[in-house]
This record gives C-alpha cells, sequence and structure tokens, in this order.
C-alpha cells in the first residue's frame, strides 16, 4: 500500500509540474481596442487574445448605424481572434460580441464596448456568456451519461475482477449502458445548440445545430465513449469466456472517451489520463454496489468470497480515486484559496466530504460488517451498501455539474425573475431575490448614454447592504452578451451605472449580480425595452 502511494504521488507531480496554473473554461485576457477605450480614429482591425487556443463561432460587431460589414471574415489563429474594420466609421459607441469554443469543448462569449469619439466606459472583462437551458439539459445529460458508465462500466469491471453478477442483473446493466449511448449521442446537439444561441429545446429540429457541433471535441467524445459502452452492453449479454475481459477493454475506451471533452482536454494528455484513470477506479467502485447487494439476496455464505474479493481490490482503486480526484482539483483551481472562492471549488468541497462518507462506510463494511457475514448477519452490510447507492448517486450529480462549470470565480447560483412596468420617463423593473426587493430604473431607456439605479431594501423596508453589486446587459437578438460594469454605492441601498453601452433598441436583459456575503453571490435577471 506504501509503495502505491509512493507511485501515486510521483504521478501526481508528473501531471502537475509541467502545466502550471488551474485549467478551465478559455478567458479573454487581452483585447485591441480595449474594452472602454474612447479612440480618435477608426481602428484597423478588432483583436481578441485568449489564455489557451479557441475556435471561432462568431463576431459581430454594431454601432451607431446598425451592424458593421467587415471587409473580411473574422478569423482565429491559436489563441487570437482578429476582425477587420473598414474605414470611415461614425463616432459613437461601438459593440464587439464574440463567441468561441475553448480547449475543453465549452463554448463562452461576451461583448466589449469602445467609442470613436466618445466618452470612456470603465474597462471590465467581459462575462462568459449564459446558455440558459442548454446548460441545465447538459447536465442533466451528463449525470445520465455517468450513472450508465458506473452501472454497466462498473458491472463489466466486477465481473471481470470479482465475480459475474447474476443474468437478470447483467441485462439491467446492459440496459443502462444502452441509456449511455443515447445520452453520449445526444449531447452533440446540446452542444451545437449552445454554440448556436439556438432557441431551447426548438434548436435541436434544426440540421444546423448539429452540424455546428460535429467539429467539437463533444463530438469525439460521444462517439468514443458511446463505442465504449456498446461494447460494455454486448459484453453483459454474453456468457462466460472472453465477455469478461471484452466488458472490461469496453469500460476503458468509454473512460478514454470520457476524457476527450471538459476541463481535462485543456490540460493534453497528461490530464486526460488522469480523469480516465479517476473514471475507472470510480466505476469500479461505485459500480461493485448493485453486483453486491444481489450476491447478498441470493446467500450471504455465497456473496462473502466477492465481498472479500471487492474490498481488497477496492483499497488501492480508492488510494488511486482520492489522488486523481485531488490532483485535478489542484490543477483546475490553481490555488487553494479557490475551493471556497468560487462556486466550482464549493463544488468540489461538496464532492470532497462525499468521498469521505463513501469511504467511511466502506472503513465500517470492511473492519465490522463483512467478518459479520460468517455468522450469518448480512442485513447490516446490505443497508450500509444501500446508503452507499443514494451517496454515489449524489456524487454523480455534483460531478455532472462540476463539468458543466467554470472553474474561474464570480459563478452565480441563485437567480430571480422580473416583473415590469412600463414609464414614459424610461424603464423600471421590480422583483425580488434573496429576500430583497430589487427596483432597476434605465434612464431615458433611448440608444446612447443612459444611466441604469439599483435600489436594494430589505424585507422591513431598510435599505440593504451588500458588499459588492455588478450589472451584466445582454441583448441576446442582437448577439450582444455579457457587457459586464460595476456599479457604485451612491446611498445606503442605493446603486449606480451610468454609460453608453444600451447603444442598440430592442429588448435588453440586466442581470443583477449582488455579492452579499464573502460566500454568497445572488443574482437576478431583468427585462426592459430600450425605444428608438
Amino acid at each position: 500500500m506504501l509503495r502505491l502511494l509512493r507511485a501515486a504521488w510521483a504521478a501526481l507531480l508528473l501531471c502537475t509540474v509541467p502545466l502550471g496554473g488551474a485549467l478551465a473554461h478559455a478567458a479573454l485576457v487581452a483585447a485591441s481596442p480595449e474594452d472602454g477605450a474612447t479612440l480618435a480614429e477608426v481602428p484597423r482591425s478588432v483583436t481578441l487574445r485568449f489564455d489557451e487556443a479557441v475556435t471561432l463561432i462568431g463576431l459581430r460587431i454594431a454601432g451607431p448605424a446598425g451592424e458593421v460589414a467587415q471587409p473580411a471574415p473574422a478569423e482565429a489563429g491559436g489563441d487570437t481572434v482578429r476582425a477587420s474594420l473598414p474605414p470611415g466609421l461614425a463616432t459613437g459607441t461601438y459593440l464587439v460580441s464574440w463567441r468561441v469554443i475553448s480547449a475543453d469543448g465549452h463554448p463562452i462569449g461576451g461583448t466589449l464596448a469602445f467609442g470613436l469619439g466618445s466618452a470612456p466606459v470603465p474597462a471590465t472583462t467581459p462575462a462568459g456568456a449564459g446558455m440558459g437551458g442548454w446548460t441545465a439539459a447538459a447536465e442533466v445529460l451528463r449525470f445520465l451519461l455517468l450513472s450508465a458508465f458506473a452501472l454497466g462500466g462498473g458491472g463489466a469491471l466486477f465481473r471481470a475482477l470479482v465475480q459475474a453478477p447474476p443474468p437478470s442483473l447483467r441485462r439491467w446493466l446492459a440496459a443502462a449502458s444502452l441509456v449511455g449511448v443515447v445520452a453520449a449521442a445526444a449531447t452533440i446537439g446540446f452542444q451545437g445548440g449552445a454554440m448556436e444561441d439556438a432557441p431551447f429545446p426548438g434548436g435541436l429540429a434544426d440540421p444546423a445545430t448539429w452540424r455546428a457541433a460535429l467539429g467539437s471535441t463533444v463530438a469525439g467524445r460521444a462517439a468514443v465513449t458511446a463505442a465504449g459502452l456498446l461494447v460494455v452492453a454486448g459484453s453483459l449479454l454474453l456468457p462466460a469466456g472472453s465477455a469478461a475481459l471484452l466488458g472490461a477493454a469496453g469500460s476503458a475506451v468509454a473512460a478514454i472517451g470520457l476524457s476527450l471533452s471538459g476541463h481535462a482536454a485543456a490540460g493534453g494528455w497528461p490530464v486526460q489520463a488522469l480523469l480516465a484513470l479517476h473514471a475507472l477506479a470510480a466505476a469500479y467502485w461505485l459500480g461493485a454496489f448493485l453486483p453486491l447487494l444481489a450476491l447478498l439476496s441470493m446467500g450471504r455464505l455465497g456473496a462473502l468470497p466477492a465481498v472479500r474479493r471487492f474490498s481488497s481490490i477496492a483499497i488501492p482503486t480508492v488510494a488511486v480515486l482520492i489522488l486523481s480526484g485531488a490532483a485535478q482539483a489542484a490543477l483546475h483551481l490553481g490555488e487553494w484559496r479557490g475551493l471556497l472562492g468560487s462556486f466550482y471549488g464549493r463544488l468540489v468541497v461538496a464532492k470532497a466530504v462525499g468521498a469521505v462518507l463513501l469511504l467511511l462506510l466502506a472503513l465500517l463494511n470492511r473492519l465490522f460488517l463483512t467478518p459479520r457475514l460468517s455468522t450469518g448477519a448480512s442485513t447490516a452490510l446490505s443497508r450500509s451498501i444501500r446508503l452507499e447507492v443514494v451517496l454515489g448517486a449524489v456524487l454523480l450529480g455534483v460531478t455532472a455539474v462540476l463539468g458543466m462549470t467554470s472553474p474561474h470565480p464570480g459563478a452565480v447560483h441563485a437567480h430571480a425573475h422580473d416583473h415590469g412596468v412600463p414609464s414614459r420617463q424610461g424603464a423600471i423593473v421590480a422583483t425580488q431575490v434573496a429576500g430583497l426587493d430589487a427596483l432597476l430604473e434605465v434612464r431615458p431607456a433611448r440608444p446612447g448614454t443612459n444611466t441604469i439605479t439599483l435600489r436594494l431594501e430589505q424585507g422591513d423596508g431598510s435599505p440593504a447592504r451588500p458588499q459588492e453589486v455588478s450589472i451584466e446587459l445582454s441583448q441576446p437578438a442582437a448577439g450582444v452578451v455579457g457587457l459586464r460594469r460595476r456599479m457604485r454605492a451612491e446611498a445606503p441601498g442605493q446603486f449606480l451605472y451610468q454609460g453608453p453601452e444600451l447603444a442598440l433598441a430592442g429588448r435588453w436583459v440586466a442581470r443583477v449580480e449582488i455579492l452579499v456575503s464573502d460566500f454568497e453571490q445572488v443574482s437576478a435577471d431583468l427585462g426592459f425595452d430600450v425605444v428608438p
């Protein structure tokens, strides 16, 4: 066991040392013109530079006279996106909206603003584009895929390394594997919907949505994972012989497929190998619960050898699982203070707590409940394994959300809906979020410079005192997303921002982000109209 731990630690160092820095969705690190810049003359081009290689989905430039015709299509090379600008642009505010696919397969986007002869706008980094229903649906599909891999792939590993489950259970595990095949294929369409920012879920009916995702890493992940799960399903339906080895090989292929997209894909083959090893260890552990329960229901004496053999293999498996999980967390977060400083970090903590609880139950089973099998006491062990099944399902759910969450800090985890009230002097929108009454005023709600005021009150009418308030402005119909600005405190419970970002008429959405405390941030989406 000590030799295994030393080897695992050495592998961890090999994976972490050459990479240096956190792995995450791509982030915009530089732009020319800069967000908020005021220029005396038209720049020759717009250039965006990211912290990793990206694939361009689209780039739009809009100004006072509408969308700007580009002399040549925008192009991306490595970590840089560049678009030429025509001469003779009119004075005013220009919005540059971009959407790219990061190396980990996630579509992201944002908007920056610059002015020609207009007042400067405070520079901030654009936030990633929200994908609404596509993200939630992708998390559900990912949960189904991971569950299918744990049941089918884990069952196949249990058959190869421990003992063959009963034929009736193998048929159910094969069916679970086929559900994973369907879920893997469906992720292609949902990835395309997010990339194209298509209407949810109607965009799935458009063939262009599916074609858009075929060039992304998600398509490769889906194909390889589905192929591995198909092999697993076939092996579970075959009788004894080479079927056990075939199932183990299918599980390995599916684990490799899971590493071909997502956060690990941005780190190259060392991190991908680490994720595949982590997935196989988790599948062996979680996938053994149902076969063990089935064997226990058939008789305690017949189940005793399988329980002992599973337990002996589980010890090194758990060591691999914990070390590989810790290595991935370190790589993605970059620094340990990110554990509580971001939604991603808090999910990692939740997953670690669940894993520790599972480990404690495993120790209880091995040290106390397994020895009692020989004396006829199997009920307690069955109950403990059922509790492990529940904890395992929760862990898979957390893992599914982790895969769709950026390790960059600042994620929002609470939302509210708005109820608008028209006003001749502008737009007024009221809502409630996290027990606070929020009133947003936009004046004059015309294209150009606007004053945005947010008033926050407690339930008793007293002014709220959050640590920080930011606003993110988007007009999805025009492709404008992620214009993020910090609001300044004017008075207790009152925050203000003034700037020319609302340059286009139409329906705008303001996401108000309220930092309630160091570890709690809530948000509300409020819609309003900017009229010509």
